[in-house]
């Protein structure tokens, strides 16, 4: 490592960049994030729509974000779920953790899946979250829409193989 740079702090984030020999510029981002996967009683997906200005376009995704310091992912997953969707979840099973994008980042996503709704209230979404849209999908759409390519958010393709593989969904 030739580099490192503090580039980004706030109470909730920390992010380093890091240059090698060869020029390869990585992130170090700290805490991670945490998803979750809602799946209703008539075999469909609760998912969000959000632009993302690094990309150049909406982007369909789990309900999902950072997690706060010391916050544990399970109370990240299910903040940002009401946060987005205004869902309250009860219980929810681990699917496994996700890497999305290790070349460039050490950030890891934890992926958890629930049927259990609670309550459904307000979006509670900051200013810049403000082009998130909740809406529900049939599952087997879903994967048509990422093997057709429509779809490319590899934590959503991600989470949407692990629940099918252990039997969710």
């Amino acid at each position: 490592m030739l580099k490192k740079e503090l580039v980004y702090q706030s109470r909730d984030k920390e992010i380093e960049v890091f240059e090698d020999e060869f020029g390869s510029i990585t992130l170090k981002e700290i805490p991670h994030e945490a998803a979750v996967m809602v799946a209703l009683e008539n075999d469909s997906l609760i998912l969000i729509s959000q632009y993302r200005p690094a990309v150049d376009e909406v982007i369909i995704q789990l309900p999902g974000g950072g997690m706060h310091v010391n916050e544990d992912p399970m109370s990240a997953a299910k903040r940002e779920l009401l946060e987005e969707t205004g869902i309250v979840c009860g219980e929810a099973v681990f699917l496994g953790s996700i890497q999305p994008s290790a070349c460039l980042s050490n950030v890891i996503t934890h992926v958890y899946f629930t049927k259990e709704i609670v309550e459904y209230k307000s979006q509670l979404l900051e200013t810049k979250e403000a082009t998130i849209q909740a809406f529900h999908i049939p599952v087997e759409r879903a994967f048509r829409n990422i093997e057709q390519g429509i779809w490319k958010d590899s934590e959503m393709a991600h989470g949407l193989l692990l629940a099918r593989l252990k039997g969710f969904i």
